[in-house]
């Protein structure tokens, strides 16, 4: 197929025409929403207005005949109080009432034996309006405007008689459904309205009603003609009483027009409406639910109108917009060609010719427009552009093989050296070491300050890692908090670790920072190599790597590459990468090991302690994945569902009877630099449904390293909060009596170390009541943490400390297992 060809002026003509077409048609199409919108609620409200006059003297009708119900109840029960019954007043009185009420079909009262006047022996068969027994069951109804007056038939009949058996059975006023009834040889449809009687005792003892004529109401609805459309009635048991589009469907289930129609979801008790598809596929029509209150029962009148009845002004004007838009963009078109050609098909030819020679190398070629409007300035800018042009080149060329923050060369201009240094056939006077610098903790410092001061944190490190290694070698930046460091021809080993040892030495001097002292150390790993060439960096930069893993646990050190390292980053690798996916699949459970009291032995609550599941290692220790967690920052995710599980475990554990009890959980350093922490926990609390004062969130002294005060801020509002706080860990670190009295702590857990040999050593024992000494007269709670003999125990009761967990009692087991643990301390206990 051939390819049409246009010049630039034809596709900028082309351009602005379909961006005046676009632009025509965005205002059009907005403006016939509006439009649309404003028709469709117009039509709405017209329809709400045609169906009310329908609906309001409906509603007034069947109040009408509620207050008839009420008042003839009212009076009959009157006579039977005063004991004036009289079986001919009676029947005159549902005559006089069925006279003045037109909208009614019959009028009718039921009474059990002898429940009316005691004499139902007497009036055996000798009145039309009693059945052969002497009952008393007038029923008074019209027919063909004349009323007469007979017995009620089929009331007993359990599958006629809903209108006698329904207020027998609730005693209450009843609403029947629609059903036929025989009159004269006539089945009549119809609906009735009942409200039984009751004696002082609250026995049924008969019932008054009336009865509407459902072809009365079917004739009066199907005149009900909104917009077009037609109008229903339905039941509070979604039956038809009335049916304006369909009179077969009248005494049958609602049909419900699609599958996503809910009924039940239209209901209420105002207004509701709601789109569907027509029945029959030709369209959109309207459903509107009018709320029609009858006692205590709802009906509904439901219009039915199709929506394209609703929009009639609007397809005659959405033809207006058409034919206005078309001639309006006609004209526009030819002005728009007109312009173009004279103004700007000029400039464009020069424009064309410029850049069609910078393009053949041309650098010098100038755009020359003196126009003094864009065109000129375009030129002006092309001209810059080109004189720019050679140093944006110099510019790249820097950039793609240096940091921009630090200036040193990067991770490819490291690679560009080695190729450039292997291809020389210089023979190698020693050895080439390359250090792998990376800045333990950075990323927590960077996240918890604001990036231009870790940025700054950079500069200054990298500065320190240049002083130290001098001439001796070159140093790289990788990225992030990464660096490289590449000794050519160290003639010694021990002279690469002295220079290793003086980085780490560098670096770990304070470094103050608008008014603040920041404390910085680095983890570095070594490999050595005797030859060096494209594939020998690559293995150094490797295995530099993996050493550098291995003095990450250590921090602060240097290690040198060794193949037994191999499997350790591998490892991390592998539980990092399935951290994530670990979490979805149900891999992490929470163990608990109990928390005793020392002066009842029972057990009041338990510290939630996470394990791994892996699939292809078995059970992780969290010593090893939670290090990897808070690097990755998966410590917040897991931190997150560490809470949220031990919450429900509490809700669980009081379902099953157990009391209140309380759940220790470790929170990390990096979970506390959050700035949502506070809401993160309130929130998993109080969707949980327990109290604040159930969670215990153990801390250690590492979380006031960085940011003392935003963490003693913190720290106030849990305890506002209510939640419990414990110092764990106490004993290792610094671990200083004197900083307890600012934190709003409960609880001081005592590390396991205290526990190491204190049988033997009453030095240790000493240092221990002092401890707890200095803590109860702090107002705190003391837990003694890894207790596993009865000596311990013993001493540790002597000098009175409050709670003990440890593999005494119990290791960390799943919760069926800590219930069973419970109950078995409780039956000891009694």
């Amino acid at each position: 197929m051939r390819k049409i060809k246009l010049s630039i002026a034809q596709k900028l003509i082309f351009s602005l025409g379909m961006l005046v077409l676009l632009s025509f048609s965005i205002l059009v199409s907005t403006h016939l929403m509006k439009l649309y919108h404003a028709n469709l609620r117009k039509s709405e409200l017209l329809a709400q207005s045609q169906a009310m006059e329908y609906i309001y003297p409906f509603s007034q009708m069947m109040n009408q005949s509620i207050a008839l119900v009420d008042k003839l109840e009212a009076t009959i029960q009157q006579m039977v109080e005063d004991g004036k019954q009289d079986r001919e007043t009676i029947v005159q009185m549902l005559q006089q009432a069925l006279n003045e009420n037109n909208q009614l079909l019959a009028v009718y009262t039921l009474w059990e034996p002898n429940a009316f006047d005691g004499k139902d022996a007497i009036n055996r068969n000798n009145h039309i309006y009693n059945d052969h027994t002497g009952r008393f069951i007038p029923y008074v109804v019209r027919e063909n405007d004349i009323v007469k007056v007979m017995a009620i038939e089929h009331y007993e009949d359990p599958e006629r008689g809903d209108f006698y058996h329904i207020p027998k059975q609730t005693k209450a006023f009843s609403l029947i459904e629609p059903y036929s009834y025989m009159v004269n040889g006539n089945l009549i449809t119809m609906t009735s309205l009942v409200l039984p009687i009751l004696d002082e005792a609250g026995r049924y003892i008969g019932m008054v009603g009336v009865d509407l004529s459902l072809q009365s109401v079917q004739k009066e609805i199907a005149a009900v003609r909104p917009l077009g459309g037609y109008a229903n009635i339905i039941t509070s048991e979604n039956i038809y009483l009335a049916n304006g589009g369909n009179p077969e469907l009248v005494m049958h289930p609602y049909q419900v027009w699609s599958d996503d129609f809910d009924l039940e979801s239209m209901k209420g008790t105002t207004l509701n409406y709601r789109y569907t598809p027509d029945d029959n596929g030709s369209g959109i029509v309207l459903h509107m639910f009018y709320p029609v209150v009858i006692k205590d029962s709802v009906w509904y009148v439901e219009t039915v109108i199709p929506k394209k009845n609703m929009l009639s002004d609007y397809y005659r004007s959405l033809k207006e917009s058409i034919f206005i838009t078309s001639i309006a963009l006609f004209f526009m078109t030819i002005m728009m060609v007109l312009l173009v050609r004279k103004i700007i098909l000029v400039n464009i030819h020069k424009v064309v010719q410029a850049t069609s020679a910078v393009a053949q190398g041309n650098a010098d070629h100038k755009l020359i427009i003196q126009t003094n409007d864009e065109f000129q300035f375009l030129a002006n800018h092309f001209n810059h552009m080109i004189d720019q042009r050679k140093e944006a080149e110099e510019l790249i060329k820097y950039q793609s093989t240096h940091d921009l923050l630090t200036g040193l060369p990067n991770r490819y201009a490291y690679h560009q050296y080695l190729n450039e240094k292997g291809s020389k056939d210089a023979p190698a006077q020693g050895h080439h070491v390359l250090l792998f610098i990376d800045l333990d903790r950075f990323k927590t410092i960077n996240d918890t300050m604001d990036h231009a001061m870790g940025d700054e944190l950079l500069l200054q490190v990298a500065k320190r890692i240049e002083r130290v290694v001098g001439d001796k070698g070159k140093v790289f930046r990788f990225g992030g908090d990464e660096f490289i460091a590449l000794l050519e021809e160290a003639a010694q080993m021990h002279q690469a670790m002295l220079i290793a040892e003086d980085i780490l030495s560098a670096i770990s001097e304070p470094i103050m920072l608008k008014d603040r002292i920041f404390y910085m150390t680095a983890s570095i790993g070594m490999s050595v190599r005797h030859e060096l060439n494209h594939s020998t960096s690559n293995e150094l930069v490797k295995e530099s790597d993996i050493a550098m893993y291995v003095a990450k646990k250590e921090r602060n050190t240097c290690k040198i590459y060794s193949p037994s390292m191999n499997d350790v980053p591998k490892k991390e690798l592998m539980l990092e990468n399935s951290m994530f996916k670990a979490l979805e699949l149900g891999q992490f459970m929470l163990y608990y090991q109990p928390k005793i009291d020392v002066s009842t032995g029972s057990i009041y609550g338990a510290e939630a302690l996470i394990r791994w599941m892996h699939p292809d290692y078995g059970m992780v220790s969290p010593l090893e994945f939670i290090p990897i967690a808070e690097k990755t920052g998966f410590i917040i995710p897991l931190g997150e569902w560490v809470l949220h599980k031990a919450c429900q475990q509490i809700n669980e554990w009081e379902r099953m009877g157990l009391p209140k009890l309380s759940v220790s959980v470790n929170m990390s350093m990096i979970q506390f630099q959050q700035k949502q922490i506070v809401h993160t926990i309130e929130r998993i609390i109080s969707n949980s449904g327990i109290r604040p004062e159930q969670i215990e969130l153990e801390i250690t002294e590492s979380i006031f390293m960085d940011n003392p005060e935003h963490t003693l801020k913190i720290l106030h509002e849990l305890n506002q909060l209510g939640v419990k706080l414990s110092l764990d860990d106490f004993g290792t670190g610094y671990s200083s009596l004197s900083y307890l009295q600012n934190i709003p702590l409960h609880t001081l857990k005592l590390d396991k170390s205290f526990m190491n040999d204190i049988v033997r050593d009453f030095k240790k024992q000493m240092i221990f009541k002092s401890v707890i000494v200095i803590a109860h007269n702090l107002n705190l709670k003391v837990v003694t943490e890894g207790v596993e003999t009865e000596d311990e125990l013993r001493i540790i009761r002597q000098h009175k400390c409050d709670a003990v967990q440890g593999y005494y009692y119990s290791p960390p087991v799943p919760a069926p297992r800590f219930v069973q643990i419970y109950m078995e301390y409780d039956r000891e206990k009694y």
